[in-house]
C-alpha cells in the first residue's frame, strides 16, 4: 500500500520523500469530487477533519513551511488578520457576530494555506491535474443536469449538488473548474492527444449546457468573455481557421442540445424576464448608506441585514437582502477602504505577475482569461473572500492562486514537474 501511495504521489507531481504532501494532494482530489456530488455536511466535514489537519501538520511538524515572504500569501493572511481584529472595534452588532468574523478569518487563513500548497502541486503536473479538473467539471455538470431533469427542466433554473447547489454559484464553479482544466491541458509540455482533445470538447459542451440552463446571466456573460480569450489562444497556438471551425461546431452542438431541452426563444424570455434582479437597488443602497467608518468599515461581525443600507433603504421597499451581491461593495461595507485596497492587491498581484512572466503571449492571454473570470463571477453575487468554507473558495480563490503560482514559476519549470519537497512557494 505504501509503495502504491508513492507511485500515485509520483504521478501527481510529488517526490517519494514528501509523504504528507502526497496525501494532501490526494485528499484534495477526493474533496473536489465530494464537493460537487455530496451534501454540504459531507464535503465540509471532510475538509475540516482531513485537509485542515494535514495543513497544520505541514506547518508544524515538517520542514515544508510556507514561504512567508510570498507577496500574495502574505497579503491574504494580513487581510484575514485585519478583518478578524477590526470587527471588534467598529460596528454595533452582537458579540457573537464578532466571534464568527474572527473564526472566519482564521478558517480563511488556514484554508488559503491549504489551497496554496495544493495549487503548488497543480502547476507542477499540468497533464494530470488538467484531467482532474476537467473530470470534476464534467462530473459536477452532468450530475446537475441529471438532477435538474427530474423536475421542471424547462421552466426552472438548474442547480447542482453539493457546493454547486445554487444556480449562480454552481455555474461559477463549473466555469472555473473547466477553465483551469482547459488551461492545464493546453499548456502542458506536449500538445493534447486525441483522448485529451475529446475530453476537453465534451467538458466544454456539457459545462456550457449546464451554465446556460442555470439561467444565471452573469456566469453566462463570463463564459462568453472567457471563450473570446480561449479562441484567441487557440488561434495563436493552432491554425486560426481550424480553431474557428471547432468553436463554431462546439457552439452549434451546444445550442442544439439546449434547444432540445427548451426552445431558444423561451429561454431568451426567461433570461430577460428577471430584469436586473434588484442589483441596482442593492448597490445604490450600500453606496447611499456607506459604513460608519469609510476607512475600516462596519466590521465583518455586523450582519448586513442590520446595516443602515438594509434598514433604511432596502427593507422599506420590500427587499430582504442577505448581502450586497458584489465582492467589492461587500469588502467596503465590512472592512472599509483598507479592505478594498487589500482585496484589489490580491487581484493586481496575479495580473502583474502575468505581465512580468516570460511565457508566450498566448499563454498570458489565456491566464488573463482565467483571471477575468474572478472579476465577472464575483461582481454580481458574492460579498467576501474571507469566509468559512464556501463556494467562493473555488470560484474566487482558485483563479487568483492558480494564475499567481503559474506565472511565478521559473521559465524552465512551466509545464514541467520537479520531484522533491512541496516547493519554493510552500
Amino acid at each position: 500500500m505504501k509503495e502504491l501511495m508513492l507511485k500515485v504521489g509520483d504521478v501527481v507531481g510529488l517526490g517519494r520523500e514528501s509523504v504528507p504532501g502526497e496525501k494532501l494532494a490526494l485528499v484534495f482530489i477526493v474533496w473536489l469530487f465530494l464537493a460537487v456530488l455530496t451534501p454540504e455536511v459531507v464535503y465540509r466535514t471532510y475538509f475540516h477533519l482531513i485537509i485542515y489537519p494535514f495543513t497544520l501538520h505541514l506547518l508544524i511538524c515538517t520542514k515544508t513551511l510556507p514561504n512567508w515572504k510570498d507577496p500574495f500569501l502574505r497579503l491574504f493572511l494580513i487581510f484575514c488578520g485585519y478583518m478578524a481584529v477590526t470587527t471588534w472595534f467598529v460596528g454595533s452588532g452582537p458579540v457573537s457576530g464578532d466571534i464568527q468574523a474572527t473564526r472566519w478569518g482564521f478558517e480563511a487563513a488556514l484554508g488559503m494555506m491549504s489551497f496554496f500548497a495544493w495549487m503548488t502541486f497543480v502547476v507542477k503536473r499540468p497533464e494530470f491535474w488538467g484531467r482532474v479538473f476537467l473530470t470534476v467539471a464534467l462530473t459536477g455538470s452532468v450530475a446537475s443536469l441529471v438532477v435538474s431533469s427530474l423536475g421542471d427542466f424547462e421552466g426552472a433554473r438548474s442547480a447542482g449538488l453539493g457546493i454547486m447547489g445554487h444556480p449562480i454559484q454552481g455555474a461559477s464553479i463549473a466555469i472555473v473548474l473547466m477553465a483551469v482544466g482547459v488551461f492545464l491541458s493546453m499548456h502542458k509540455p506536449n500538445r493534447p492527444g486525441m483522448p485529451d482533445a475529446f475530453l476537453i470538447v465534451m467538458v466544454l459542451v456539457v459545462t456550457c449546457v449546464f451554465v446556460v440552463m442555470t439561467k444565471s446571466r452573469a456566469p453566462i456573460g463570463a463564459l462568453v468573455v472567457y471563450f473570446v480569450f480561449l479562441f484567441i489562444t487557440l488561434g495563436s497556438r493552432y491554425r486560426p481557421v481550424t480553431s474557428l471551425g471547432l468553436l463554431i461546431l462546439g457552439l452549434l452542438i451546444t445550442l442544439g442540445v439546449i434547444h432540445s431541452i427548451v426552445d431558444l426563444p423561451v429561454l431568451f424570455d426567461q433570461l430577460t424576464a428577471r430584469g436586473d434582479s434588484y442589483r441596482l437597488d442593492i448597490w445604490k443602497a450600500y453606496l447611499s448608506y456607506p459604513p460608519e467608518s469609510l476607512v475600516i468599515g462596519n466590521g465583518a461581525g455586523l450582519d448586513f441585514s442590520d446595516s443602515e443600507a438594509s434598514r433604511l433603504y432596502l427593507k422599506p421597499i420590500g427587499l430582504e437582502i442577505a448581502h450586497p451581491h458584489n465582492i467589492w461593495l461587500g469588502a467596503f461595507v465590512e472592512t472599509g477602504l483598507i479592505g478594498v485596497l487589500m482585496q484589489l492587491g490580491l487581484f493586481v498581484l496575479p495580473a502583474w505577475a502575468v505581465a512580468k512572466s516570460s511565457g508566450a503571449l498566448s499563454t498570458k492571454l489565456h491566464l488573463y482569461g482565467v483571471l477575468t473570470l474572478f472579476l465577472m463571477l464575483t461582481f454580481t453575487d458574492e460579498f467576501t473572500l474571507l469566509i468559512s468554507l464556501h463556494p467562493v473558495w473555488i470560484s474566487g480563490w482558485i483563479p487568483l492562486v492558480f494564475v499567481w503560482l503559474w506565472s511565478r514559476q521559473p521559465p524552465c519549470k512551466k509545464g514541467h514537474a520537479e520531484h522533491g519537497q512541496i516547493g519554493e512557494n510552500f
